[in-house]
């Protein structure tokens, strides 16, 4: 699928995209998809035909630094990494604006239909997978800032928004004593840690009883035999197209450690900021996870779980998938959109 390019800002900051294209019948739902650490858009190709077969318009977009989207500026990851808190805020304030107006230009130049007035059919879904969840949520943070013109653009079109799998991380609250990845081992050189990570994300893990939500139940560090890691279902091209081991994967390290104090107020300000949802009133949230994929995935849901209860409600919706790891969209693509419209609620 050909990458296309559109820029989002006065500076001439560009995202790339794959498009599947608009359905046949109008209205339709179009789902603006983000991916994860060190694989692209492209992990959700085999999703966006099947969903352009149910009517639907997918759009993955490929986050800064990654294929085709425009790197960081030396400032930028300057800041990134050594800024301090004022530089922190304005990065992530940033990367949050430009999805935005990324949305909010493909919906006006593409005259994508808003959400009808019985709810079922128009209007966007994103859907942010792993490290995507994070760009998400600090985008949907900041609609507040935006015109009013792209707010109520967003406000008459954006009608779910799907976290699958962040890590407690990636929405800035506080990691497993015994979390474990390969890319901190120091028992591993340095230059295959990101292939080790690869492997090691693309797993099956077989956790403890997920009902207690007990963290020592979860299996950190050892992957299940009973079915192989999702990169041995690629071919050698298809990781050569969307599987990214450079800087753009090593930039994904500082975003997710040194921004958590940004990420944690973005998180609690999308999902239980009253005056998000009076901005955003069509806009439901769910978070999810499978049952077998690294630890991160269950204990990131039991993480927003408590911060619900803690927050004294109840509208975050909190999904498991049975026998699906990270890559569901990849090995299971038909259960993947499957468990996706069950989130859109048509």
């Amino acid at each position: 699928m050909a990458l296309k390019t559109l820029v989002v800002n006065e500076a001439g900051v560009y995202l790339s995209y794959i498009d599947s294209g608009a359905p046949s019948k109008s209205p339709y739902v179009t789902i603006f998809a983000l991916h994860g650490m060190c694989f692209t858009g492209l992990i959700f190709k085999k999703v966006s035909k099947l969903f352009l077969d149910k009517g639907f318009r997918f759009v993955a977009v490929n986050r800064r630094n990654f294929a085709g989207s425009s790197p960081y500026t030396p400032e930028e990851f300057k800041e990134l990494t050594t800024g301090n808190d004022e530089q922190k805020n304005a990065w992530a304030h940033s990367r949050g604006q430009e999805f935005t107006m990324f949305m909010v230009n493909f919906i006006q130049e593409n005259d994508l239909p808003a959400m009808t007035p019985d709810g079922k059919s128009g209007g966007v879904v994103i859907l942010g997978w792993s490290a995507g969840a994070s760009l998400a949520i600090a985008a949907l943070s900041i609609v507040d800032s935006l015109s009013q013109d792209a707010q109520s653009c967003l406000s008459t079109h954006l009608r779910a928004f799907i976290a699958q799998e962040p890590a407690p991380l990636a929405l800035g609250l506080p990691t497993p004593p015994k979390n474990w990845a390969p890319l901190r081992e120091t028992s591993i050189p340095e230059e295959l840690r990101f292939k080790a990570f690869a492997h090691w994300l693309t797993s099956y893990f077989e956790h403890g009883d997920l009902s207690t939500r007990d963290l020592d139940s979860l299996s950190y560090v050892l992957a299940s035999p009973l079915r192989p890691p999702s990169i041995y279902n690629m071919s050698t091209a298809e990781t050569d197209e969307m599987l990214q081991l450079d800087q753009a994967a090593m930039s994904d390290l500082p975003f997710l450690f040194n921004l958590s104090n940004q990420l944690k107020v973005a998180f609690r300000k999308v999902c239980f900021d009253p005056a998000t949802k009076r901005l955003l009133p069509k806009m439901s949230i769910t978070f999810m996870s499978g049952t077998m994929p690294p630890a991160f995935g269950p204990a990131g849901l039991w993480a927003v779980e408590s911060e619900q209860k803690e927050a004294k409600t109840n509208h975050i919706h909190l999904k498991v998938i049975p026998g699906a790891n990270h890559f569901m969209h990849w090995d299971d693509p038909e259960k993947a959109v499957e468990v996706y419209l069950d989130c859109v609620k048509l």
